[in-house]
């Protein structure tokens, strides 16, 4: 009997998974994730900390960093200031659900791996994008953390392509923090007061270290986030072990 429940729950699942992969349904999860975001945007009394920065480098090759669990309004960011660029994607199912939800907001995806030549196919596009003079969105610590860690990817655009790193992180006064998630995401809730934060432009030379460049910026992230929570005596958030 147990054998049973357990073909019938594996089947169930496979079920939805395949369900959520149809184009229609995942038209239709987009269209209700930007339209949450909006109402959000919309309703929320924002504040933007260095937005002179946003201005500058919005339309020209830069690389716009921000935590996985940070991802929610900056989206919002590129909308109001009109700005068109690309972003990365994983190629599961969240990931094209969400690359076409951005696609609303105007970001182009650029979809990828976790494996070598996934990796590799998503550095050779970046780096042909910004050299196109677009700019390139991404999440450092994505898709699957650990949580407020460097990966690799946004040290190798920069170091490539000359561009600026700019780190970018909201928070907000009345949010919903998703604490079982690996990467603690952030939902603000309509009319709460949202702080959205441009960093100072980071560049990486040629000769540069990775290493201690992938230092650097973690601790300029870690303490943006960190700094900005506190403005609303928000719990802190750790950066989760390496692995």
């Amino acid at each position: 009997m147990k054998k049973t429940w357990k073909k019938l729950a594996d089947l169930w699942r496979k079920f939805w998974r395949m369900f959520f992969t149809l184009p229609l349904v995942q038209w239709l999860g987009a269209a209700l994730g930007f339209a949450s975001i909006r109402f959000a945007q919309l309703t929320c009394r924002i504040q933007y900390k260095n937005p002179q920065i946003i201005k500058k480098y919005g339309g020209a090759p830069a690389i716009y960093a921000f935590w996985h669990g940070r991802s929610m309004m900056l989206s919002a960011v590129l909308k109001k200031f009109g700005f068109r660029g690309y972003a990365i994607f994983s190629q599961h199912r969240d990931g094209r659900l969400m690359a076409k939800m951005q696609r609303m907001f105007g970001l182009r995806g650029i979809y990828g791996s976790t494996g070598r030549k996934g990796a590799v196919a998503v550095l050779r596009e970046g780096v042909r994008v910004i050299k196109e003079g677009h700019f390139l969105c991404l999440s450092p610590d994505g898709p699957r953390g650990p949580r407020m860690r460097i990966h690799d990817g946004a040290l190798y655009f920069a170091k490539m392509t000359g561009a600026p790193i700019i780190p970018l992180c909201f928070t907000c006064d009345r949010p919903w923090l998703q604490w079982r998630r690996w990467d603690k995401y952030m939902l603000a809730t309509p009319f709460s007061k949202v702080i959205i934060e441009a960093g100072e432009p980071f560049y990486i030379g040629k000769d540069d270290d990775i290493e201690i460049a992938r230092v650097k910026l973690e601790q300029i992230m870690i303490e943006q986030l960190q700094k900005l929570d506190a403005i609303f005596d928000l719990p802190r958030i750790e950066p989760a072990d390496r692995k």
